[in-house]
């Protein structure tokens, strides 16, 4: 049979038969105890010597079992080689790239500067685009279809497996192909080593929500070392993008049109959700003719409040999280009681989900003016996942930034940025044509970055922060999530594991589970260690999830 590394293979393990990967051959007989493998499954394998030792990087990396890393090497089908070449073949060398990584500030849907590196490629190695959505996907690779015709191929999560394999086969053994695909798609393999450009890195759809928690940033860059460079494209580069040495290309003048800031202490408690300003400039764009989107941080309740008496926002007085409903901090768990400013007991407020802002807007432009996302209307009241396809405004307006600067994680104020930045990307630039900020705190950095429309200052500032806090990209963080009912067993297992080589806070009640939280300035050691004891709470029945810096705290 011909296996080779990266074949995938079939193995009888105690009477059952498992798929498997080969990740060593020998000339000679093994002292190792080994299977025999019953049959290779496709023609082709699907990593090599190189895919493997990132893959190696990203087991140990997000804490995971390297064959749970390895089976997304591998198409939904069999792997085939396409007629002429041999399984056995060795990876073509690409020309070296002698470049360097680098991110271009670009506006969505950032054709331009991908036509453009597209054409500036030169086909000996396949060109791998990752997206953040598989709508962003097609409208991409329609794109480049009317210039590169039949090279372009596609790849995502709703495609059928059929589709998919299909394009893993290009992309693996065609070095002219261009391969436009979601996050599943970031450890495939690629015929002459490949070359990547990653579209808003940022955006959370670019990381795993499920163990392992991979994130297509870390995996490209990985990838990406030695003779091949990244492109990084989007409205705003993370900490870890710059800590990574990624040199910043930015376009002349404002980055995107004037941002105009509502204060909303000086509303009275109790005013409506759109202030009076963002009230006019509706009504004003709604006669005019003009579009607008009004966006939401949630499509539930409000995620931020302030005090009905001083108006400042209800923050928690340990760890300055914006306050919700609840009475203790949805961060640290802190009581909250009532305001810290000024004592008062009662709070207002500041943002609400779809269905309320389109009944408050309703009642002073007309119903048959706005509505959600689905509505096509004059107004359109959405959220984050809205702006993927909604095309060009002459208004926007953001509720309540306060609710998603003051979010329960260490990436919040940079995430606020970056969210207000893709929404005034979509203004078009023209007379009286702006987007509207409402907030309860116009003096924090990223309301003063908006209105300047440059986010160096920003930037720096936030990193200063995050190294003073040892956060990433700085330091690392390792969230770890347990049942319940196995609670006391993970806490033992885990502070025997890590033993004095990094912090574990915790347990933490969640709903159904306790959460620990490992952090470090370099946390090698222990996630080595944390990879036996995750092993040994799995051995035990309990169910485990490990969240690599994980998004939300």
């Amino acid at each position: 049979m011909p296996v080779v590394v990266g074949s995938k293979v079939r193995v009888r393990v105690s009477g059952r038969r498992l798929a498997g990967y080969v990740t060593a051959t020998f000339t000679e007989q093994s002292d190792r105890r080994l299977l025999p493998v019953d049959g290779v499954t496709g023609s082709a394998p699907v990593f090599d010597e190189e895919l493997l030792s990132v893959c190696r990087w990203t087991a140990e990396h997000y804490v995971a079992p390297l064959s749970t890393i390895l089976k997304r090497t591998s198409p939904p089908n069999a792997p085939k080689a396409p007629r002429g070449t041999v399984a056995t073949q060795r990876r073509a060398s690409a020309e070296p790239d002698t470049g360097s990584d680098t991110y271009l500030v670009s506006a969505s849907p950032h054709i331009r500067p991908l036509v453009s590196l597209v054409d500036a490629h030169n086909a000996q190695s396949t060109l791998h685009i990752v997206a953040p959505t598989a709508f962003e996907v097609d409208t991409i690779a329609t794109a480049l279809r009317d210039i590169h015709d039949t090279r372009v191929v596609t790849a995502t999560s709703s495609m059928p497996a059929k589709d998919v394999t299909r394009a893993w086969q290009r992309a693996a053994h065609d070095p002219t192909t261009i391969l436009v695909g979601t996050r599943e798609t970031v450890l495939w393999k690629l015929a002459g080593g490949g070359r990547w450009i990653v579209v808003e890195e940022g955006r959370r759809v670019m990381k795993s929500p499920a163990t392992p928690t991979i994130h297509v940033r870390e995996i490209v860059i990985r990838r990406s070392r030695g003779d091949r460079t990244t492109t990084f494209v989007g409205p705003l580069p993370t900490l870890e993008v710059i800590s990574a040495g990624v040199k910043v290309h930015e376009p002349p003048g404002r980055r995107w049109p004037v941002v105009e800031v509502v204060d909303r202490t000086e509303e009275p408690p109790g005013s409506p959700l759109i202030t009076g300003t963002a009230r006019t400039a509706i009504n004003g764009a709604v006669r005019d003719g003009k579009r607008v989107f009004v966006l939401v941080t949630a499509r539930g309740y409000a995620p931020a409040f302030r005090c009905r008496s001083c108006a400042q926002l209800r923050r928690c007085k340990v760890c300055g999280t914006a306050a919700s409903t609840d009475g203790a901090c949805r961060r640290c768990g802190e009581t909250l009681g009532p305001c810290r400013d000024c004592g008062g007991s009662q709070f207002a407020p500041l943002g609400a989900g779809v269905g309320r802002l389109v009944d408050e807007i309703a009642s002073f432009v007309g119903a048959g003016n706005v509505g959600d996302a689905g509505a096509r209307r004059k107004v359109v009241v959405g959220s984050e996942r809205d702006l993927v396809d909604l095309g060009p405004v002459g208004l926007g307006v953001v509720v309540d930034i306060d609710g998603i600067a003051g979010a329960p994680h260490y990436r919040a104020s940079e995430d606020a940025l970056r969210l207000c930045i893709r929404v005034a990307h979509h203004v078009e630039r023209g007379d009286r044509n702006r987007l509207i900020v409402q907030t309860a705190a116009p003096t924090q950095p990223l309301v003063r970055a908006l209105v300047a429309g440059d986010a160096s200052q920003f930037l720096s500032d936030e990193m200063a922060v995050r190294t003073a806090a040892g956060f990433p990209p700085v330091g690392s963080l390792i969230a770890i999530e347990v049942g319940t009912e196995s609670t006391q067993d993970a806490d033992t297992i885990l502070r025997s594991a890590i033993a004095g080589d990094a912090v574990l806070r915790g347990p933490a009640p969640m709903r159904d589970r306790s959460r620990w939280l490992v952090q470090g300035r370099d946390l090698d050691r222990t996630r080595i260690a944390l990879r036996t004891a995750v092993g040994e709470l799995r051995g035990l029945g309990a169910k485990v999830r490990v969240d690599v810096d994980p998004v939300d705290l």
